[in-house]
Formats: C-alpha cells, sequence, structure tokens
C-alpha cells in the first residue's frame, strides 16, 4: 500500500507543478509594442484505489495479492487573452 501512496503524492505534485507553469497564464507575445498573455482555465482530476487480499491456497503458497492503480487528466482552456498595446490594456474573452 505504501507504494499506492507514493504514486499518489507523485501526481499530486506532478500536477501542482503543472498549475505553477504555464497552465494558468501562458508566456506572452510580443511583437512591437504588442504584448499579448493567454489566460486559461485549469481542469485537474485524477484518483485511483489498491487492495490486498488473500485467495485460495495453491500447493503449499498461500494465494496472496496487493494491486492499485492510479491515473489523472489535466487540460487548460483558453477563455480570454489580455492585450497590452501602447500602454494600454485590455482584456478580450474567447469563445462563448
Amino acid at each position: 500500500m505504501e507504494q499506492i501512496k507514493q504514486l499518489f503524492l507523485a501526481l499530486g505534485q506532478h500536477f501542482e507543478k503543472l498549475a505553477r507553469t504555464n497552465a494558468v497564464v501562458g508566456k506572452p507575445i510580443s511583437v512591437g509594442d504588442r504584448h499579448v498573455l493567454t489566460l486559461c482555465e485549469l481542469s485537474l482530476a485524477f484518483g485511483g484505489g489498491g487492495a490486498a487480499g488473500e485467495g485460495a491456497r495453491t500447493g503449499k503458497q498461500p494465494g496472496k495479492s496487493v494491486g492499485g492503480d492510479a491515473g489523472g487528466a489535466a487540460k487548460a482552456r483558453p477563455v480570454a487573452v489580455l492585450v497590452v498595446e501602447g500602454g494600454k490594456a485590455r482584456l478580450e474573452r474567447l469563445g462563448d
């Protein structure tokens, strides 16, 4: 079970790092005095589980087993852009 705990910790750390890098505010794109930043909505999900048990004996060995699995996903969806041009800033929404 310790391996499953470590897997969850690693997933959480990976998603935390992802959220801190370019997932919420993208890297600025600059051309002359115009700078554009993409603003994103971040969705994270992960889950998993594990179990241990004993089954029927086969021969001289007891039927012991341990299993577990985990998975996750991350999605960043652009929702707006921040445009800075000529010393003025404006926010432009995308989509809906």
